[in-house]
C-alpha cells in the first residue's frame, strides 16, 4: 500500500510547488557560479540577446548570481578577435543582462566602465523573477544600437 501512495503525494507535492511558483530559496543561494566565453560568431542572438557584429575573445570571465538578485560579474581581456581593431576594445561601456526560463525573463544593470584593454567589473543587483530557471548571464557592450553582448556564461 505504501508504493501505491508514495506516487499520489509526490505529484500532488509537485503540483504545490508548481501552482505557487516555485520553492523560494533562501537569499544567499548561488543560482549561477560560471565562466564565460566569448561571442564566436558575429551578430549571433542567442536567448533573445543580441549580440556584437564580430567575434569576441577574452582571458577570463566569471559570473556568480544569488537567488536575492546579487550579481557579480568580471570580464579580463574582452577583445575583438577578427577584424581592424582585433585585440582591443572599442566600447568604453558595458553591462550585465540576466536571461531566466529560456529567454522568457530578461533584467539589465546599469552601464559600467569597459576598459580599452577588455577589463570591467559589474557588482549589481536586478530583480530576478520568482522562478529563474536555467539562468545565463550575458556582458554586453552599450552600442549605439543598444547592448550587443560580447559574453556569456555557459563555456
Amino acid at each position: 500500500m505504501f508504493r501505491r501512495v508514495r506516487p499520489a503525494f509526490v505529484g500532488a507535492a509537485l503540483a504545490t510547488v508548481l501552482a505557487v511558483g516555485g520553492v523560494t530559496a533562501d537569499p544567499g543561494t548561488k543560482l549561477l557560479d560560471a565562466s564565460m566565453t566569448g561571442i564566436e560568431t558575429g551578430g549571433q542572438t542567442l536567448l533573445g540577446v543580441a549580440g556584437g557584429g564580430l567575434p569576441w575573445v577574452l582571458d577570463r570571465g566569471d559570473a556568480r548570481l544569488f537567488a536575492d538578485g546579487r550579481l557579480e560579474v568580471t570580464v579580463d581581456n574582452l577583445v575583438l578577435a577578427a577584424g581592424g581593431a582585433a585585440g582591443t576594445n572599442p566600447i568604453p561601456t558595458g553591462r550585465a543582462i540576466v536571461v531566466c526560463n529560456g529567454g522568457a525573463d530578461v533584467v539589465m544593470t546599469d552601464t559600467v566602465p569597459f576598459s580599452p584593454e577588455g577589463d570591467a567589473h559589474v557588482s549589481a543587483t536586478v530583480s530576478l523573477p520568482n522562478t529563474c530557471l536555467a539562468p545565463a548571464v550575458f556582458f554586453a557592450g552599450q552600442t549605439g544600437g543598444g547592448p550587443r553582448w560580447f559574453a556569456v556564461t555557459g563555456g
